[in-house]
């Protein structure tokens, strides 16, 4: 009877020993998976970040062209003003 007992305790001991470390598991895998999602989270800030940038340079290329652009058409008409207006002298005369 004394050793059934001493055996049940030894399994009381062990079950209680094994329900620990089944939280400690269970805990730790909660913060693993929230340290995940914080690597997540600044994977994803640096991605946006980089968006931003990219986007950003876009931005300046296309309004840089559009200067340029605005420039040479307006560069080329006053070229053909004046070529119009050495037309119109010379049907004058």
């Amino acid at each position: 009877m004394n050793a059934e007992i001493l055996q049940l305790g030894a399994v009381a001991v062990i079950f209680i020993f094994a329900i620990k470390e089944f939280f400690g598991y269970l805990k730790s895998r909660k913060e693993n998976k929230n340290s995940f999602n914080g690597a997540a989270k600044d994977i994803l800030k640096e991605i946006q970040s980089l968006n931003e940038n990219h986007l950003q340079s876009i931005y300046n290329a296309v309004k840089e062209g559009n200067r340029d652009l605005i420039e040479t058409i307006h560069s080329d008409n006053i070229k053909i003003i004046e070529i119009l207006g050495r037309i119109e002298g010379r049907l004058n005369k």
